[in-house]
């Protein structure tokens, strides 16, 4: 697969590119999420580490309130003279120096006359604070961060009065720095940015590589596309195994492809076919046109003769064209124009149609079930002369035609059937007798559209068409949806089951010849398509 620019196309920015556009938006995506996911994980390890130091401060507390009683009772002992100044100071170096601070936390107790004791090992940012006395130590009985507008930063201090014999002798401070706290949280940080990072380039090259593979047919579909016209239609796109919504455009692609080749040869092979039935009556009344000029003038009969030749042509012409307006139609909305429609009244309205006809004499019309029916009643009495008019056209003259209707109310169809006693058709052409252009024998008055434009208004009507034929004849059953009711339902009922009984003692539709068919379905995926 390549994706080099030919020609003939027209050049596009890189950032247009899907394979580009995709990954790039995924990665700023994935690294504002990141970030973020990074500044969260900041604070929150900067909060739990406030949380750890407030958790010492507050066990540094306890410690010293439980040890400075017991060391107060020893100072008392050791000088019972003392006063409680005295005693108090003497408690607190003790537990100073039983008790040293370390570099997280520092313990110091501040005098009411200014003296201040600490303990070792404090943290050694904030001993330039404390021996400049700038230490701050925030409001008694209250935890809180202080900034200390030095390089030692924000700390964490705790106050809380000494108090002897009800009297406040001294101030108990136990501060941390936080500086250490955000560096440990900074870190953490920049760990998870390094760590998200790596995932971000890694994850990035793998969707690039992922989508440029996965997007890769579409270049070819471009491809086939700008390359394809209708006179060649044999392109086709390379179908992937990934089974995923590329391969499935592929796989259309490719359908819509065959598609348009066999509509396109179909379309051809119809224009042909067209063209073929224009060209015979043109030629022949061109011909006889032209006789006119070298006849005798005087001679009426051979006038006559001649233009009764251009006027049967004429004739021809004029039932192809209005086939093949007709035909043209079968996919316009308004093809057909449904109605409710009473089969009895239709019947009788059909009866006198055909009355009027040179066929009429050989049709009969068995009366139909009094049922209602949803239809283009002119499209049906289309459909039912073009078959009755077929039969007569390639039959012997006075073949017996007879059309009747059979109710299937358990299935709510109704069955118009059309049948004639002739000859059959060719077995060699029943698979294809509702195609266009095709004709079941010789005769010149078929212009080969009779069928074809039957079976569209079946199919138009929701129905579907069958055709059985053998030398003793032929029956064609055009099944089509029926759910409204009759006046008489028992009557109706009756009739319609002796006629279906009656019809399946033949050959019913259903069970009509493969040929047969076979020509239905194909012919309807030829519409289809």
């Amino acid at each position: 697969m390549s994706w080099r620019r030919s020609a003939d196309e027209p050049r596009r920015t890189p950032w247009r590119w899907l394979r580009v556009r995709v990954p790039a938006t995924a990665m700023v995506v994935f690294a504002v999420s990141l970030a973020v996911a990074a500044i969260l994980a900041y604070e929150l390890l900067l909060q739990d580490g406030r949380s750890d130091t407030e958790v010492v401060l507050a066990r540094e507390h306890e410690r010293f309130e439980r040890s400075i009683a017991a060391l107060l009772l020893e100072a008392r002992d050791d000088e019972p003279t003392a006063d409680d100044r005295a005693v108090l100071e003497e408690a607190v170096r003790r537990y100073l120096q039983l008790n040293p601070s370390t570099p997280s936390y520092w313990t110091i107790v501040t005098f009411d006359d200014g003296l201040r004791l600490a303990a070792s090992n404090g943290p050694p940012e904030l001993e330039p604070l404390f021996a400049a006395r700038t230490l701050p130590s925030g409001a008694l009985n209250t935890r809180e961060v202080i900034d200390t507008g030095t390089p030692a930063g924000e700390i964490l201090t705790s106050s809380a009065p000494i108090i002897l014999g009800d009297e406040p002798l001294a101030t108990l401070q136990i501060v941390a720095p936080m500086a250490p706290v955000r560096a440990e949280a900074r870190e953490a940080a920049y760990l998870v940015a390094a760590a998200a990072g790596a995932s971000l380039l890694v994850g990035g090259v793998l969707l690039a590589a992922t989508l440029w593979r996965a997007l890769a047919p579409l270049g070819d579909l471009a491809a086939t596309a700008r390359s394809t016209e209708l006179r060649r239609l044999d392109a086709r796109v390379e179908e992937p195994d990934s089974g995923d919504e590329v391969a499935l455009l592929a796989s259309e692609f490719n359908g819509m492809l065959e598609r348009l080749a066999a509509a396109t040869r179909q379309q051809q092979e119809f224009l042909a076919s067209v063209g073929h039935e224009l060209r015979t009556p043109i030629t022949i009344a061109r011909g006889n046109l032209e006789l006119l000029t070298t006849v005798d003038r005087d001679d009426p009969a051979a006038v006559a003769e001649t233009v009764a030749i251009v006027h049967d042509e004429l004739g021809r012409m004029g039932r192809l064209v209005e086939d093949l307006m007709t035909f043209a139609r079968v996919r316009t909305p308004d093809f057909i124009r449904p109605r409710e429609l009473d089969l009895v009244s239709w019947f009788e309205e059909l009866e006198l149609k055909l009355q009027s006809t040179p066929i009429g004499r050989q049709v009969r019309i068995v009366p139909p079930p009094p049922v209602n029916l949803h239809a283009d009643p002119d499209r049906l009495t289309q459909a039912v002369l073009n078959l009755t008019t077929n039969a007569a056209v390639h039959n012997h003259a006075d073949t017996p035609i007879r059309i009747r209707a059979v109710l299937d109310a358990q299935h709510q169809q109704l069955l118009l059937v059309v049948e004639d006693e002739g000859s059959g058709i060719d077995p060699g052409i029943l698979d294809e007798v509702f195609a266009p252009f095709v004709r079941a024998g010789d005769a010149r008055d078929s212009t080969g559209l009779g069928l074809a434009v039957v079976h569209a208004v079946v199919t138009a009507h929701g129905g579907r068409i069958d055709v059985r034929s053998e030398p003793t004849g032929t029956v064609v059953t055009m099944t089509l949806p029926c759910s409204g009711t009759s006046d008489d339902p028992g009557a109706s009922t009756d009739t319609a089951v002796l006629r279906v009984a009656e019809l399946t003692a033949g050959s019913p539709p259903a069970q009509l010849p493969a040929t047969a068919q076979v020509a239905s379905r194909r012919h309807d995926r030829q519409n289809r398509s």
